[in-house]
């Protein structure tokens, strides 16, 4: 074996050894082979020398010939990790502790500094808005009843008349107006408006004044109104790009405006050409562009010089306003502007898809757009389809995307996914609900009312899409049902819930791969004695308004299922999992005749068969006396001559 080498003691570069040096030309180093440095021999009269300059209880003084301060030492360190502390002579330093009178007095002080600065701006006012702060107070308070208001208002009026322009501006003086505006007559508002009509553009500008003329549109009587809207003729487009104005725009035109002051405020945004061509006959832009089809191209051009600005600011490209006016262009534009026009808004159609009329702008960008658009508005949505899927409007766009969109593995990694990594907030919903039935079964009369399949029909046979709509929507069901069956399977309790129900007989109607599981776990729900009532206030399923549909549902889908060649039988699941005297049970209230009446008319004749010879001896009596009961009775007196009718001719 090889002999291991001794180790090397270290030596720096150069062949230098180190050394520490006591006193010029002595040197001490390292002991051979030891582990820790000699300690340096210092003289004795060194160290008194050092321990009289660097006492570390000594502090930082100044000399007493008064040649400068004695050399600065730092606090011994007492093994806790923390330095000594720093003790201070008596009247060298005191500590910065207010007392709370000395606060008081203090916060006294900046108070009477604002109340002098107060005074030098505003100057006459000064008193007046004073008086004025002190009744707002009163007037907001709960115990203010009608005649104290009544009087209160009387005394705000009298000190706001003549002022109210002053007013609207200053962050305080402002919510005192509101106030006035809210509570006070519809002759007092009116004066308001007379007094501030010339400056309504700059107080919507404005950070504070903006609230006035919100609360003028809130309060006002109809005239009120109709006259502050006016105001804005001429000035639409620099209030929408104003990032304060623009709420006032919204407001006005969602809230307030009657339609033909919505036409005013939409004509701007319309362009000049549409202006000229204008009349009392042709007065929206489609009959304008009808009577005039040679001006068409010149109103489209300069809709999109308005319009495209627009797109590149957030604030502006959410007003209602603007959604409106880009339908609009859409839906008389023709391709080769249309398409442009995609490719400028096309990251911003995510903040669109809100409104009703923004949403139908995002389907038109979705089915006319170019793989890229495409590409970049479903990028865009990403982090957002939840809210998207789950929202009134919204989840229409998503409804297009699944139409037009041939890529379908960007869908199912981009939408699908997300989607479905959240099912326990979609399926509860209202909309999200009709995302997943889509999925499950395309434009459905059942799930969708005709105008809104109308709306989706536009869509088909755009010029992008080239794959079959069939194939596509086939892929996009495989990618969703195991999933949609798997959390059908852990929470199987959607069958009891009036909201979700339809979604199970969808799944297990229309959902491709194996169903036994989830039918299984739908009919263990079922497997109970059926107390008439309920028990602690629980429903049995077939008593349950929800469930018993879900049960009557899923076995008049088993003939469907049948011809599709799918192997499962819901009735037949049901009857395996179910007791017999437990099914018996069902025939005390009425929905749970219905039920069996349904597997009395099955497609499985051996379910059929089961389910009246477990009946045979029922009867009618006080107990089950219901129109259901009667049903079950007809139907098994039927099966009985059919019966008999078939041994006869055997």
């Amino acid at each position: 074996m090889m002999e291991a080498k001794p180790k090397k003691l270290f030596s720096p570069k150069g062949g230098k050894k180190l050394a520490f040096k006591d006193s010029p030309g002595k040197a001490v180093g390292i002991k051979p082979g030891g582990k820790t440095p000699v300690k340096p021999y210092i003289k004795k009269e060194i160290k008194d020398e050092l321990g009289k300059s660097g006492d570390n209880n000594k502090k930082h003084t100044l000399a007493e010939d008064g040649k400068g301060p004695n050399k600065r030492t730092f606090p011994v360190d007492k093994g806790d990790g923390a330095p000594q502390a720093k003790k201070f002579k008596k009247g060298k330093f005191k500590p910065d502790r207010q007392t709370e009178k000395e606060l008081k007095n203090r916060l006294q002080k900046k108070k009477d500094l604002k109340m002098k600065r107060q005074q030098a701006n505003r100057k006459d006012k000064f008193e007046i808005i004073n008086q004025a702060k002190q009744v707002w107070g009163d007037l907001r308070g709960k115990k203010c009843d009608r005649d104290l208001k009544n009087k209160l208002m009387k005394e705000l009026h009298e000190l706001f008349r003549g002022k109210y322009k002053e007013m609207a501006y200053a962050h305080d003086t402002t919510r005192m107006l509101e106030c006035f505006i809210q509570f006070g007559s519809q002759e007092q508002r009116q004066e308001v408006f007379d007094s501030l009509k010339d400056d309504i553009i700059d107080l919507s500008k404005s950070r504070y004044g903006r609230n006035v003329v919100k609360k003028l549109l809130m309060y006002g009587n109809k005239e009120l109104v109709a006259a502050l809207i006016q105001t804005f003729k001429g000035h639409v487009c620099i209030m929408l790009r104003h990032a304060l104005a623009s709420s006032i725009i919204e407001h006005a035109y969602t809230e307030k405006a009657p339609i033909a002051q919505r036409q005013m405020l939409k004509e701007e945004l319309y362009g000049t050409t549409f202006t000229v061509c204008k009349s009392s006959v042709c007065d929206t832009i489609y009959k304008v562009v009808e009577a005039n089809p040679d001006k068409r191209d010149f109103i489209i051009n300069d809709m999109r010089q308005i319009l495209a600005p627009m797109a590149q600011k957030e604030q502006v490209i959410k007003n209602s306003l603007v959604h409106k006016v880009f339908l609009d262009f859409f839906l008389l534009s023709p391709d080769k502007q249309r398409a442009e026009m995609i490719e400028s808004i096309r990251e911003s159609v995510i903040y669109m898809a809100h409104t009703h009329d923004g949403a139908r702008v995002a389907m038109h960008c979705l089915w006319h757009g170019t793989a890229k658009d495409r590409k970049v508005i479903i990028k865009t949505m990403r982090t957002y389809m939840v809210k998207v899927a789950t929202e009134e409007f919204s989840h229409l766009a998503l409804l297009a995307m699944f139409d037009c969109v041939d890529d379908t593995r960007l869908i199912k990694q981009a939408v699908l996914s997300e989607i479905m990594s959240s099912l326990d907030q979609v399926v509860i919903n209202k909309y999200g609900k009709k995302v997943l039935l889509y999925l499950l079964t395309p434009r459905n009369p059942a799930h969708l009312v005709p105008e809104i399949i109308k709306v989706l029909e536009q869509g088909d046979g755009n010029a992008h899409s080239k794959k079959d709509k069939t194939s596509r929507w086939k892929e996009l069901l495989e990618f969703v049902s195991p999933l949609l069956l798997d959390y059908l399977h852990k929470n199987a309790d959607m069958a009891m819930s009036k909201v979700s129900s339809v979604l199970v007989t969808a799944i297990l109607a229309s959902a491709c791969g194996d169903l036994r599981p989830a039918m299984t776990v739908v009919a263990q729900l079922a497997n109970q004695k059926l107390i008439p009532g309920g028990i602690k206030g629980e429903l049995h399923m077939a008593e349950h308004p929800a469930g018993h549909l879900v049960l009557k549902w899923l076995i008049e889908q088993d003939a469907m299922r049948a011809e599709a060649g799918k192997e499962e039988c819901f009735a037949r699941i049901l009857m395996d999992t179910v007791d017999l005297d437990n099914l018996k049970s069902w025939v005390q209230v009425n929905r749970g005749t219905i039920v069996l009446c349904s597997l009395l008319k099955s497609c499985n004749q051996t379910v059929a068969a089961e389910v009246k010879a477990a009946l045979q001896f029922f009867e009618l009596d006080s107990c089950n006396s219901s129109r259901g009961a009667e049903i079950l009775m007809e139907n098994l007196k039927k099966e009985e001559v059919c019966s008999a009718t078939d041994t006869n001719q055997d």
